[in-house]
């Protein structure tokens, strides 16, 4: 099973957990519970993550020690995931007993997941949606690239990718939809495929009950076996839905897709007590009249009341804006608020364990992202006590994202937090594991203090990890890192994710 172990769930809980994502991930609102059982709608954010210790999303930092990190790549099952600069997401919050807002669930939101089938010098194609690179940070978020990739140039026709992007509407016709790639990710499996996007051209019902409908360029068929969900939605145009396939049912050559299951995303809820729900969300600017604008698919009205803060540039086509809206009488969404984002306004911030420092390249490895430090980076040492930048110091970095990862303007060394919501990374080798009991034995080096790990349903395993594989790594040369919270003697880690390093590191 890729990355993780698999949460399976019965046809209620799929249901009712379907209606949740789909209030979440179009911006209709999230569940919480208030201390009582009963739903409370208490908005959410839907953005492109920006920085890494507690999850930051576009330039918000929110506490996510207690929350879920998960990502639907068949449409039945969730997976535990890992967010990643560059990801889309949306964050579902709910109240705890005292009624503050609390992050449950971080989403992870891939646009497209498919094989690339064109490619220009800053474009793909994959499953007929048209995906751009954007290198200029003052257009929003750079396209990230996962290594092994580090640019268009290195994906190849054929390539499983997963693209998470921004929809941009660049006029009025149906294929006058672009995706700007905030994060590009290579994919070594694909057994289904998905794509999200806004239904038009939906055909009537022929023999046998098949449909189609058009997302862009593409033409997604309906058989009559493919579900709608949540069950018992009539789909329509303008419908936001998520569609899943198998591989082999994309025909490049037609640009159609026969689709086993079809995620329609609930627009306009409003909760039980009649209280609006709110939606926070940040893309590019399309469609802009002044009374109105669509961004990143959700059509939003405009009126006198709405604040708009432009940072000195008015408001118009392709800027990077964040909207905060509500329910309107009328159905649709009102923005109550509309602030201009920039590279200044939303920095990259990264905050964790320092490893693999490179004193010769100025370059070392924070959350899985490559820093780069240039002759003008400030380096503040004084607050851990340490000489010089050494692997193990636990570190806040800003600065601004590149395609490959980040370049540093300043570095400060801090005294490494203690208690369950810190996020702590080691390294090491794997001395023992036992997949029954879920605990496995790690030490960096001989002589070091051996660290006890455990891990549980909801750690993230990096592939090509299982339970099985930690297992197999006792005793060899292969080195992990674990992610998690650290006891208060050093000795133990609860862990939220496990990755096997690449040889050598």
């Amino acid at each position: 099973m890729r990355r993780t172990v698999m949460r399976r769930v019965g046809l209620a809980a799929t249901v009712v957990g379907l209606v949740l994502a789909a209030l979440v991930a179009c911006g209709g609102g999230s569940v919480g519970t208030n201390g009582t059982g009963s739903p409370v709608m208490v908005g959410l954010s839907v953005g492109t993550v920006s920085g890494l210790g507690s999850v930051i999303v576009d330039g918000a930092r929110h506490d996510d020690s207690a929350a879920r990190t998960e990502i639907s790549r068949n449409g039945t099952e969730a997976e535990v995931g890992d967010a990643r600069l560059g990801h889309r997401v949306s964050l579902e919050f709910g109240t705890d007993t005292a009624g503050a807002q609390v992050l449950q669930r971080v989403e992870l939101l891939p646009s497209v997941v498919g094989r690339v089938s064109e490619r220009t010098l800053d474009t793909l194609g994959v499953l007929g949606q048209t995906v751009t690179v954007n290198s200029d940070p003052a257009r929003g978020p750079i396209t990230v690239f996962e290594s092994p990739l580090n640019s268009v140039a290195d994906v190849r026709l054929g390539d499983a990718v997963e693209v998470h992007a921004i929809a941009y509407r660049t006029g009025t016709g149906t294929n006058d939809v672009r995706l700007v790639a905030t994060r590009i990710a290579p994919r070594s499996t694909l057994a289904v495929v998905r794509v999200s996007g806004t239904v038009a051209q939906l055909s009537a019902a022929a023999s046998g009950g098949a449909r189609s409908f058009r997302l862009g360029a593409l033409t997604v068929q309906m058989p009559s076996a493919a579900a709608v969900l949540p069950s018992g939605t009539t789909l329509l145009d303008g419908h936001a839905v998520t569609v899943f396939a198998a591989e082999s049912a994309f025909d490049a050559a037609a640009l159609s897709l026969a689709a086993t299951q079809v995620q329609v995303t609930a627009l306009g809820q409003t909760s039980s007590g009649g209280v609006a729900s709110t939606l926070r969300r940040a893309g590019l600017v399309g469609g802009w009249t002044g009374s109105a604008f669509e961004l990143d698919g959700v059509a939003l009205l405009v009126n006198a009341d709405t604040q708009i803060l432009s940072a000195g540039q008015p408001i118009a086509n392709g800027a990077y804006v964040q909207a905060t809206a509500t329910l309107h009488s009328s159905g649709r969404w009102l923005a109550t608020r509309i602030e201009r984002l920039t590279s200044t306004s939303v920095p990259t911030e990264l905050r964790g364990t320092l490893d693999d420092w490179s004193a010769a390249s100025r370059t070392f490895t924070l959350r899985d992202t490559a820093v780069a430090l240039t002759a003008s980076t400030r380096v503040d040492l004084s607050g851990c006590g340490a000489a010089a930048l050494v692997n193990g110091l636990y570190v806040e970095v800003q600065g601004s994202a590149t395609a490959q990862g980040m370049t540093a303007t300043s570095v400060a060394c801090e005294a490494e937090p203690a208690g369950t919501k810190s996020r702590l990374e080691r390294r090491g080798l794997v001395l023992s594991a036992n997949a029954v009991t879920r605990t496995l034995t790690l030490r960096r080096q001989p002589g070091d203090p051996v660290l006890t790990v455990t891990w549980n349903d909801q750690t993230y395993l990096g592939e090509p990890l299982t339970s099985a594989a930690l297992v197999a790594l006792a005793g060899t040369a292969r080195v992990i890192e674990v992610e998690g919270s650290l006891s208060l003697d050093g000795l133990q880690m609860a862990a939220r994710k496990i990755t096997l390093r690449a040889s050598g590191s």
